[in-house]
Formats: C-alpha cells, sequence, structure tokens
C-alpha cells in the first residue's frame, strides 16, 4: 500500500483546516451529499467527475482518496484541476491499495483518520464487488453486511461525504450495470449514472432515480486541460447548446 499527498509525494501528517464550505459548490449546486455512487462504462469519466468534486472541495477542507485499481493516471489531472480551482494540494491525501483485503481494511480505519475531512472517495469500489462473482456468498455477504453499512455508519456518524466508482460489467444478471448495481442502490444517497457523449467532447452526468434517469450536469474538459462540471440549468442557456 502506498500513501502520498499531491504536494510531496509523502504522507502527511493531519492539519487542521478551518475555512468554512462554499455554498457554490458543485456538491451544493447539484445537491448532492451523503454516499455518491458514480456508476458508467470504462471511460465514461466517473473518475474525472469525481477529480473535479475532490479539487474544489480542496480548497475548504481535506480529501481521502482511496485508490483500488493501481492506475495513477488520474493523479497529474488531480494536481492540474486542484491548482487551477485555487485548490490546496497539501489537503488531498491518495491511498493506492493492492488487492481487496488492503481496501478493506483502509475503509475500517477511516473512522481513525477523518480528522477535517469533508469528502472521501473510493475509487473504484468495483474491486470489493467483483469478488462477489468468484465467490458469490462470501462476497456478496460482505459487500451487504459490512462495507456498504460502514460507509453509511461513517457518514452518519462523522458528516462527512462519500463517493464510490463503480464499472458496468456485460453480465447477464446485471444488464450492463455497475457490478451488484441493486444493492447499491439501497444504502446510497445519490446515484450517477455517468455517460460519455457519442462526439466524445464531454460526458452526460445523470441522476438515476428508479427507472428513470435525469441529466444533472455535464463534464467537459476545456482548452487548457482543464475540468469543468456545468449543471444543466446552466449548460442549457449557453449559446449554440451544450458542447
Amino acid at each position: 500500500m502506498m500513501i502520498m499527498s499531491l504536494s510531496h509525494l509523502v504522507l502527511i501528517h493531519h492539519r487542521r483546516v478551518v475555512l468554512l464550505m462554499s455554498e457554490s459548490t458543485i456538491l451544493n449546486i447539484l445537491g448532492l451529499d451523503g454516499l455518491i455512487h458514480l456508476w458508467g462504462n470504462a471511460g465514461s469519466g466517473k473518475t474525472m467527475f469525481a477529480v473535479s468534486l475532490a479539487s474544489e472541495v480542496s480548497k475548504y477542507s481535506r480529501v481521502e482518496w482511496i485508490n483500488a485499481d493501481g492506475k495513477k493516471s488520474f493523479v497529474n489531472q488531480l494536481k492540474k484541476n486542484v491548482l487551477a480551482q485555487s485548490g490546496h494540494l497539501e489537503n488531498i491525501i491518495v491511498t493506492f491499495t493492492k488487492g481487496h483485503h488492503e481496501l478493506i481494511h483502509e475503509i475500517h480505519s477511516l473512522a481513525e483518520r477523518l480528522d477535517d475531512i469533508a469528502l472521501v472517495v473510493i475509487d473504484p469500489i468495483t474491486r470489493v464487488l467483483d469478488m462477489a462473482r468468484n465467490d458469490p456468498i462470501l462476497w456478496g455477504r460482505e459487500i451487504v453486511e459490512d462495507v456498504l453499512p460502514t460507509l453509511v455508519g461513517i457518514i452518519e456518524k462523522y458528516n462527512v461525504d462519500i463517493v464510490i466508482t463503480s464499472e458496468c460489467r456485460l453480465l447477464e444478471e446485471s444488464m450492463n450495470q455497475a457490478v451488484h448495481y441493486n444493492t447499491i442502490a439501497k444504502w446510497v444517497n445519490h446515484d450517477l449514472h455517468i455517460t460519455r457523449d457519442p462526439t466524445g467532447l464531454f460526458s452526460h452526468v445523470l441522476s438515476s432515480k428508479g427507472d428513470s434517469e435525469q441529466e444533472t450536469a455535464i463534464l467537459r474538459m476545456n482548452d487548457t486541460g482543464i475540468l469543468n462540471v456545468l449543471p444543466t440549468i446552466l449548460s442549457s442557456t449557453l449559446e449554440g447548446g451544450v458542447y
């Protein structure tokens, strides 16, 4: 397991942040709080949407990012967005876990390091969920009885928001939804389906409620390589539409 801060690439000590949350954050504008589930196909923009949220939160508080697939490609984008949004690199701690056991340990130990943390990102929680395909009785029970309730309990006790991401799987039982989608949906406060627009220029952020979906925002990268989240209510006013 490797833990680093974005600014020094080493483990840093907790420091107290007393800045108050701005009411104009994307989380507030989109009405997102509690346990937030981002799901979609590979490359749809799930991690990048989480990057945008984390970058903004770093302006006023700390962010704990737990990476479960070993991919580090998001780190440079996270740094760029933090700096572009006047955030603080030292406010983001990134932990790279190796295997589902380390991931579950990190989830269980979250409560020990939540001082001044406003947002936790677990990307992707699919690494835990995929285990259920190999041993559905054991891992299915662990997901339902352990991981998700633990996250909900942390949110209720520590007033922190948690973002989890998971990928779709082309399995008969999932109908190309996120792995164990129905199980996750029972626990989350917000279920967001991220889809890539056919043009490839931006992603749609769709709020899922039952069998219906409604677009709440678009995610796109500007000419300088910075990610922007534009709520639908604003994007509809752009001249020429969404691009």
